[in-house]
């Protein structure tokens, strides 16, 4: 077995920056609520404690600082090891959080964003951990589920199409196919078949993962992939036709080269042919592919697992945005920076694994590749 080392490396140095990138923008989350935090915390003293803010206004000024900053200088200097919310006027479940990120960060400015998104990721992950709102390993089940069914069954129909159309005249038919489905958002066709299948029809559940209530034992396993058929199908309808344009070009290009040539010459049936070389060296290609085809259908299984209630993790990803209705204002959105930093983290993670799993596929395929 071969291993592609360069791939590898270039697939490793991409997760990296991918993980650099969110943990910066983590940090810059950290530091845009913390100094909301002690923006809240200046007009509190100022409305309830005007005298306070004089004095602060005052020393702020002979040291040509904002009040703002000279507040944060104060409490990031102080050396007091106890939280007062009422002293401070720090409010909401993270006052204690960002009081501590003021007083370690011993400064005007956090410019330390590496080590701040570094915090609130390691903080988040501990959240989740102690408040156990969200069950994440059902959600992961449900999302490689997801995503594995309807790659696998991508892969078996391209590769059958694929060489069943190598040489047919319907290939230019499958070629216009697959830039019209790759123009449709994928949302529209899942909205079109629960339209036809769940809503004209009633022939598959609406959305879900379960029936209500749930089965038991081997009909509760028979019920999920029921409930599957239609999200699994919506990523199959779009990506499919790619795959099968893709596999029938590399079989006809194989099939022209003068070691398959030799072998027909040799009088090997066609099926020994396809099976010990056309299929091995089409693989390969299939397998680059398909790195680059699991990336965009992640992207849009976040789409689609939301559409059809299915609980992984795009409905995690929808539930970060918190919208309430208030009724003098409308509706308030409210983002949950911890459960989207989380998600984030996980998709990515899945993204890379699964692509590093493909890449040594393709290296056992192919004895050259190291």
């Amino acid at each position: 077995m071969g291993v592609p080392v360069r791939t590898v490396s270039r697939l490793v140095a991409i997760y990296l920056s991918v993980l650099l990138v969110i943990v910066i923008v983590a940090g810059a989350t950290s530091n845009k609520i913390m100094w909301d935090h002690v923006h809240e915390a200046v007009l509190n003293i100022q409305s309830f404690n005007p005298y306070l803010y004089s004095e602060l206004e005052r020393n702020a000024t002979s040291e040509g600082l904002t009040v703002e900053e000279y507040y944060y200088k104060l409490i990031a200097g102080s050396n007091s090891n106890t939280m007062n919310l009422e002293e401070f006027m720090f409010s909401g479940s993270d006052g204690e959080y960002y009081y501590r990120l003021l007083k370690e960060s011993g400064g005007i400015r956090t410019d330390n964003l590496l080590l701040m998104g570094i915090d609130l990721l390691r903080k988040s992950f501990d959240y989740y951990r102690e408040n156990p709102k969200y069950d994440f390993a059902h959600v992961i089940k449900v999302t490689l589920a997801v995503m594995g069914l309807a790659m696998v069954l991508t892969l078996l129909l391209g590769l059958f199409l694929g060489f069943r159309l190598a040489n047919g005249r319907f290939l230019g038919t499958v070629e216009g196919l697959a830039r019209f489905f790759n123009g449709l958002p994928s949302w529209w066709i899942g909205a079109v078949l629960i339209a036809v299948f769940a809503v004209e029809l009633g022939v598959f559940p609406i959305a879900g993962l379960r029936s209500t209530p749930p089965k038991e034992g081997f009909g509760d396993f028979i019920d999920i992939l029921w409930h599957l058929i239609l999200p699994v199908s919506t990523l199959v309808f779009v990506y499919v036709w790619e795959f099968v344009v893709t596999v029938a070009h590399e079989v006809r290009n194989e099939l022209g080269k003068p070691y398959v040539l030799t072998e027909r010459a040799k009088g090997l049936p066609e099926g020994l042919i396809y099976r010990k070389h056309v299929l091995r060296n089409v693989s390969i290609v299939l397998s680059s592919f398909t790195v680059q085809k699991f990336v965009e259908m992640f992207t849009d299984y976040i789409v689609i697992d939301v559409l059809f209630g299915l609980g992984g993790l795009g409905t995690l990803l929808r539930a970060s945005f918190v919208r309430t209705i208030v009724p003098a204002i409308g509706v308030v959105v409210r983002f949950d920076y911890r459960l989207f930093f989380v998600v984030t983290l996980s998709i990515a993670t899945i993204t890379f694994l699964f692509s590093l799993l493909l890449e040594l596929t393709k290296g056992l395929l192919d004895p050259r590749v190291s």
